[in-house]
């Protein structure tokens, strides 16, 4: 299978050159190709119920306000392009949800479903994460945008198939769920009989995404489809963008509303005879780039190998050079007859802007549902369940109390604390007005939903003073979201405690979604050192090994980055 190089936009590609069609290259046929029509389609999947990223690393892509932003820019080179959301737009997760989060659930897939026309969006193709509160909800929701189904037949009102007009040129689209599906060939070649110059098949599948995916291209390759696009992940956070030549080209963007595909087609003159998956320039820049890295490696292991193998590494590295000349040299050559796919991800990323009217929907939304929360919190119980025979409660780090807080006994380890980022987690959620938000709370309270925690959205500051104006009630990132409860261990020291904390237990929070960049080794820094993990010197006072002054400035500096 030809192994292909895809155009993959940096944060400047996709607000400087992402936005305009890149011409094909001069081949065998180039000048057919560029005398035929063009159109250009840019698509969504498995936004999953995501509006804004839900974190705190300041490089992480996403965002519904930074989506329309981009979705203008491209308008603006090119007016009528199609946007489609290929699936899996409203809901994180198939399964209903009960209890308080099921209502911000609700809201917040309205807020997307609401936020679809300021995208200009053609069509939505229904997946199961648009399906938890059944077909019915995912039709009311639809603000007059074509739902298409992928076989389940659960909205009223979806469509078998669709055509819609992207420049001069009618595109059919149409989706499905499983393979083989019988259909695909009937309502491919009835869309090409009402006038459709390509068609698109949004992928649902019911099993492994990308191998389902696959698996319905195959099937179809015969059956007229040109392009297939994946509308369900299997894991929005962490699916990453994809593709295979084909035919027909296959194609996976990023979930989570992190990145937006762009395919621009440009239909060759006469009659169509095969889909052609192209590089473009980015494709081989990038391409030129991995060569260049190989050829430093190479020219790096070259001088610190043995006098005897080095003309190897150096023999290594001109392959390298020979090859990116070549490849630098060379012309895309086009099929004749074939319709050109050329596809660009676009990362979403602070570059790229955030549309104002969108950035008011985001707020409006972030307004009603700490509102509605905490009216819901007023019926919940004041305090968390008490613990089961033989369970531990949390305590808090306040100092004193029944039983006693982590200060009580551990001021050094608390005055440490009181340094880092973990005592400072809650100020981080008042900051952007989602203190509220049960998508959020649970990474920035301690014990959230358990005994001795706090199971009160408006009740975090309830269970003690804290220590240094920190850690007040349950909030904060305090001793026990990392060591575990400590009532056992207040009662009767100095067993009952996790002294040890693998990296799993900081993934609780530094998931995938939250932290995608999470590297304990560059993490750990933050939370330990002299007081509390090593030991102080004489005179020393605690302070974290990466604090942000003094000797620890080159640790911090050798940690920035993405986080």
């Amino acid at each position: 299978m030809r192994k292909i190089a895809l155009k993959v936009a940096t944060a400047v590609l996709a607000i400087a050159s992402a936005c305009k069609p890149v011409p094909a290259q001069p081949g065998a046929d180039a000048g057919q190709t560029a005398a035929g029509d063009k159109a250009t389609l840019v698509f969504a999947a498995s936004t999953a119920g995501q509006l804004v990223p839900c974190g705190c690393s300041p490089d992480q892509k996403g965002g519904f306000p930074r989506a329309v932003s981009l979705v203008k820019k491209l308008r603006a080179e090119v007016p009528r392009l199609v946007y489609i959301d290929a699936g899996d737009l409203l809901f994180e997760s198939a399964m209903k949800r009960s209890g308080p989060i099921a209502a911000q659930d609700e809201l917040k897939a309205r807020t997307l479903a609401q936020g679809e026309p300021m995208l200009g969006a053609a069509a939505h193709g229904i997946g199961p994460r648009d399906l938890p509160l059944g077909g019915q909800f995912c039709a009311d929701t639809a603000n007059g945008i074509s739902l298409l189904d992928a076989g389940k037949g659960a909205a009223p009102g979806a469509r078998d198939s669709l055509i819609v007009r992207a420049g001069e040129v009618s595109i059919g689209l149409l989706a499905a769920g499983q393979s083989p599906d019988g259909r695909i060939k009937e309502r491919a070649a009835a869309l090409k009989q009402q006038g459709a110059r390509a068609v698109v098949l949004l992928a649902i599948p019911t099993g492994p995404a990308w191998q389902g995916a696959q698996d319905l291209a195959r099937s179809s390759r015969d059956a007229g489809v040109d392009f297939v696009v994946l509308g369900h992940l299997d894991d929005p956070a962490t699916d990453p963008n994809r593709a295979e030549p084909g035919p027909p080209p296959v194609f996976s963007v990023e979930g989570h509303g992190q990145s937006l595909l762009r395919v621009d087609l440009r239909f060759p003159a006469g009659a169509q005879k095969t889909v052609y998956l192209s590089r473009g320039e980015a494709g081989k820049k990038e391409e030129i780039d991995e060569l260049d890295r190989r050829i430093a490696l190479y020219r790096e292991q070259g001088r610190n190998a043995p006098e005897d193998m080095r003309p190897r590494y150096e023999e290594k590295a001109k392959e390298m050079e020979q090859r990116k000349a070549a490849l630098a040299a060379s012309k895309e050559t086009i099929p004749e007859g074939a319709l050109l796919v050329t596809a660009t991800f676009l990362p979403l990323t602070q570059a790229v802007g955030e549309d104002a009217l969108a950035a008011q929907l985001v707020a409006s939304y972030d307004e009603r549902v700490a509102a509605m929360n905490l009216e819901l919190a007023k019926k919940q119980p004041e305090k968390c369940p008490p613990p089961s025979r033989g369970e531990a409660a949390f305590v808090g780090t306040s100092k004193g109390g029944k039983p006693q807080g982590c200060a009580s006994c551990h001021a050094t380890q608390a005055e440490f604390w009181a340094q880092t980022g973990h005592a400072h987690a809650y100020e981080t959620l008042v900051k952007v007005h989602k203190q509220f938000s049960l998508d959020c709370v649970r990474c920035h309270v301690t014990g959230w939903q358990q005994p001795g925690g706090v199971c009160r959205i408006d009740r975090t500051d309830a269970g003690g003073p804290g220590f240094q104006g920190r850690g007040k009630g349950r909030q904060d990132v305090q001793c026990e979201m990392c060591h575990g409860p400590g009532s056992q261990h207040s009662a009767d020291p100095p067993d009952h405690i996790a002294l040890d904390v693998p990296a799993t237990v900081c993934m609780r929070c530094h998931e995938a979604a939250n932290s995608p960049h999470f590297d304990d080794a560059r993490y750990r820094p933050y939370i330990v050192g002299p007081g509390h993990g090593d030991p102080l010197a004489k005179g020393e006072r605690p302070h974290p090994r990466a604090s942000g002054s003094g000797p620890n400035e080159a640790l911090k500096a050798s940690a920035k980055g993405p986080q």
